[in-house]
């Protein structure tokens, strides 16, 4: 009897606390089943109605909008559907089949299960063949592996993610971008949370101006997409402002900023998200709430003008609801209820392929039960006398993606050299420098700016008529620094038929087939000793990061080098970014053989310059021949002079013809400091600086060949005086066949 007791109170306790909870909830709407349904059922056919009407046209006016005042309605008796509905139609079974909180291997899963290569397009199509490759979301939607992430596609398949979130922008916004990263990255991603945002606030905000500064807030500030609707927004409050709306005035403002003259190259085509976006915003704020002047200006103002006209007609169809949409429209008679799933086999019937049934009224119904578990989920409640109320929770206070805003400039050796007042520049084997084209502005690769995913950026390109067997991007500092690394941030991969897996389609360009790092030191590319390459090259991943290390090595320059990919051969880049330092320390900053003569015939001075006083004695320096041996430096006069640096070693004795090795020691060669010398010959890291050379007679080109070069170089002096040529072989002081029978013996010669 006590153990009931017990019990008894504690239920009594908990009714309590749970009427107390209830009681201090802020709810901040409430919405009746009847009122969500009717709303969810004026979306659906609203969306429906949008994007009938504008299919005719889709994607036929971009430069300019359609000429004529209105297009003609098509209302049907069967709706077929397409993808501005019917991946809704999918999530929608994915969310009743695996819940609110579903994974992205549900989501695989479903799609795998009801998606073909029917009715599916650009970045969706991509996402489809990805997870048919192993592929998981985000994954499918990124930037590194969909080659179409910047399209429209997810803001066309999730708005009704916002629908049944009545009231709740952050459920909205979050369940939005978990979609929308199946098949897009960044800013589209926002315009797809923007459109569930102001799909959410439209249950309970009639004002559309109010939407879309609400829907503003839910989206980053640093976003492509937050830029071009407030631009929408800021040009219709000047354009209301002056008394007279003129949608088109406004659509070529839009059109010149972001397709145009103004755009920076930034356009894709028009199933872009960007230029929709605008042109969408543009159809709400225009429309004022009325649904044919929304869905029709949506439709005039063109580029992907089915989805435009199917988003802005589903959010005044929230608005008004099913009841509220014009009855012309609605009328039974032309309008009818029936859904048709043309291309998602096994829906809603799992035993039948296609095509399957639906109706609208039906899809209203399912939309309201999983909206109303929403709204439970999301700490809201029922009514406790009339369960067909609900109590919406606040939701004003919202947690966007995070901000990816600008760099003010470069990073790495390039900013340090510039806070230094050490000019850097930007050079390229296909270079331009167009401030107005991301394409072909080679100063964007030192701008800092490596993520484009937000801010819409486009990569540089070495597109070309005539493109190098070499590609390569070289960044140029005034004076000399030192180097120990460089990260290449690689662009996108150009497609060649946007259509099939991009696997499969070879790709006119945008990737490197090899690369590797030169520094251009004394005049001359050199490879870095110790050269790895962290990241291996994969054209199938776009945007990669790849980093080197090398031994530190001084130079005026460094550069990626190598062959570029794809149809037309070029290749693609976001950033190049260079580590190291600008103090160099004590280096060998220049190297004479002959005093400078290119000639090999004979050497008997060999001259290497410090960039700065260095405390050096003969006895540091070793010198040997691969097959001479070891060079006795009694015989090497040695002079180092402190006020130029230069260091002059002279052959007292002929050396023989035989590649050398001059090796300094770096750790008892110092500067005033005490510290050591540089070790970058870019031969080995071994503590000696390397310095090669050789001598073969006959070589007066320097080219370690004996060749018809030379023989011409002889026969040009035959029987006159040497002229400092190397070719004296007897210093008889005449060229004569002495000389030649030493040439002809090293004929085809050499090392």
């Amino acid at each position: 009897m006590l153990f009931w007791r017990s019990k008894a109170t504690l239920l009594a306790i908990l009714l309590i606390t749970t009427i107390i909870t209830l009681t201090n909830l802020k709810a901040a709407n409430t919405i009746s089943t009847k009122t969500l349904e009717d709303k969810l059922h004026g979306m659906w056919l609203g969306q429906l109605i949008g994007n009938a009407a504008g299919r005719p046209y889709e994607g036929g006016y971009q430069w300019g909008p359609i000429p004529d005042p209105c297009v003609p309605w098509v209302i049907k008796l069967e709706w077929d559907a397409d993808d501005d509905t019917d991946i809704e139609y999918i999530a929608m079974h994915i969310i009743e089949a695996n819940g609110l909180d579903c994974n992205y291997v549900d989501i695989a899963n479903q799609w795998q299960e009801h998606i073909t290569t029917s009715g599916i397009y650009v970045s969706n199509k991509q996402a489809w063949h990805l997870m048919g490759d192993g592929f998981l979301p985000p994954q499918t939607g990124s930037r590194a592996y969909n080659e179409h992430w910047y399209s429209i596609d997810s803001q066309i398949t999730t708005e009704f993610l916002g629908a049944i979130s009545p009231g709740m922008p952050q459920t909205a916004i979050n369940l939005a971008g978990k979609f929308a990263h199946v098949s897009n990255d960044g800013f589209p991603v926002h315009a797809a949370q923007l459109y569930a945002s102001m799909y959410a606030y439209a249950f309970f905000e009639p004002n559309v101006v109010n939407l879309v500064n609400a829907g503003l807030k839910t989206i980053p500030l640093s976003s492509r997409t937050h830029e071009v609707a407030k631009d929408v927004l800021d040009w219709y409050t000047e354009d209301a402002n002056d008394g007279t709306l003129d949608w088109r005035g406004t659509r070529l403002k839009l059109r010149d900023k972001y397709f145009g003259t103004d755009s920076f190259g930034r356009y894709y085509f028009w199933i872009e998200s960007t230029v929709n976006t605008g042109a969408t915003i543009l159809a709400i704020l225009y429309g004022q709430g009325d649904f044919k002047q929304t869905a029709q200006i949506g439709v005039l103002a063109g580029w992907d003008n089915d989805c435009n006209p199917a988003h802005a007609a589903g959010l005044i169809g929230i608005i008004n609801g099913y009841s509220g949409l014009p009855p012309d429209l609605t009328d039974p008679n032309i309008c009818g209820d029936v859904y048709k799933n043309v291309y998602r086999p096994y829906l809603p019937d799992h035993d039948i392929y296609l095509p399957q049934y639906d109706t609208i009224t039906n899809i209203a119904s399912r939309l309201t039960d999983i909206a109303k578990q929403n709204i439970i989920n999301n700490s809201g409640w029922q009514d406790a006398n009339d369960p067909n109320f609900y109590y919406i929770p606040d939701q004003n206070s919202i947690i966007t993606e995070p901000e990816k805003p600008d760099p003010n400039g470069p990073g790495g050796l390039v900013a340090d050299a510039i806070n230094a007042s050490i000019a850097v520049t930007a050079s390229a084997a296909v270079e331009t420098h167009d401030p107005d084209n991301d394409r072909y502005n080679l100063d964007a690769i030192i701008d800092g700016i490596k993520d484009n995913s937000y801010n819409g950026h486009r990569p540089y390109w070495s597109f070309s008529a005539t493109p190098p067997v070499k590609d390569w991007y070289q960044l140029n500092f005034a004076k000399p620094v030192k180097f120990s690394g460089i990260t290449f941030y690689e662009g996108d991969r150009v497609w060649g038929n946007g259509y099939i897996y991009y696997k499969n389609d070879i790709g006119r360009g945008g990737f490197f087939e090899d690369l590797s790092v030169q520094i251009l030191k004394d005049g001359k590319y050199v490879t870095p000793a110790n050269l790895q390459m962290l990241t291996p090259l994969d054209q199938y991943i776009m945007y990669q990061q790849i980093d080197f290390t090398f031994a530190p090595t001084v130079g005026d320059a460094i550069r990626i080098i190598g062959r570029p990919g794809g149809t037309l051969n070029y290749t693609t880049i976001m950033e190049l970014e260079a580590q190291g330092d600008i103090s160099t320390g004590l280096y060998v900053e220049s190297v004479n053989i002959n005093d400078g003569q290119p000639y090999r015939s004979k050497v008997d001075k060999v001259q290497f310059k410090f960039n700065r006083f260095a405390n050096i004695v003969k006895e540091n320096i070793d010198i040997s021949g691969i097959d001479s041996g070891i060079i006795d430096m009694n015989e090497v006069s040695f002079e180092y002079n402190s006020s130029t640096h230069w260091t002059t070693l002279t052959f007292t004795q002929p050396l023989q013809d035989d590649r050398y090795e001059l090796k300094l020691d770096c750790a008892d060669i110092t500067d005033a400091n005490g510290l050591g010398l540089l070790d970058d010959d870019a031969i080995d890291l071994d503590g000696l600086y390397s310095i090669e050379f050789h001598q073969l007679f006959g070589d007066s080109d320097g080219s370690m060949l004996i060749d018809f070069g030379d023989i011409s170089a002889f026969a040009f002096l035959w029987l006159d005086v040497p002229q400092d040529s190397g070719l004296d072989k007897n210093n008889d002081n005449i060229i004569n066949l002495y000389d030649l029978s030493a040439v002809v013996k090293n004929w085809l010669r050499g090392f």
